[in-house]
């Protein structure tokens, strides 16, 4: 059964075609909100909220996108209304944060079975990195992580930060020439 399938079964009520919806659709939903926030208890809030908003606006759903597309769309927005959120919350308490801070969110990535001097040198250069990729300019950021998903085509992920291909293109290589000179 294809997603438009379940969509419109999901319009006329029905629990089932939704679920499989989630169930197809979760995992891309996760890892889009994670590519805005960087930290995998924030990206888990954020996907909840858009599989909610999601829930509620299936009537509108008119399949001018597709609905992987349309979810993740959900997803990124309610990522950033997060992001958003979190540092006026950080400012509030009088952090030291700056108009680009995006409260030290975490870039998670995972280790593999190594020596303990491995995973020593491993964690040290994970945080580095997270630290190169908080100091990316926001755009490059994005554009970057949401790439990076490899949830969506270029043209997919252009559209949903509002930007067209050849920009997004240039961001991301941008961004990975700038972490390379960095590293």
């Amino acid at each position: 059964m294809t997603d438009d399938d379940l969509v419109a079964q999901a319009q006329a009520g029905s629990q089932e075609a939704w679920a499989e919806l989630v169930h197809r659709h979760h995992g891309a939903v996760f890892r889009t909100a994670h590519a805005a926030l960087l930290s995998r208890e924030e990206a888990d809030d954020a996907a909840q909220e858009a599989w909610v908003a999601a829930w509620r606006a299936l009537g509108e759903f008119r399949g001018q996108a597709s609905v992987r597309t349309w979810l993740l769309t959900i997803a990124w927005r309610k990522a950033l209304d997060r992001r958003r959120g979190v540092v006026a919350w950080w400012r509030a308490l009088r952090l030291d944060a700056t108009p680009d801070d995006e409260v030290a969110p975490r870039l998670e990535l995972v280790a593999v079975d190594r020596s303990a001097e491995a995973q020593v040198i491993g964690r040290e250069q994970r945080r580095r990195l997270q630290r190169l990729v908080r100091g990316l300019p926001r755009t490059h950021r994005d554009a970057l992580l949401i790439a990076a998903t490899g949830d969506m085509p270029y043209a997919d992920a252009a559209a949903l930060l509002g930007i067209p291909v050849g920009t997004l293109k240039w961001r991301v290589s941008e961004a990975r020439r700038l972490l390379r000179e960095r590293m």
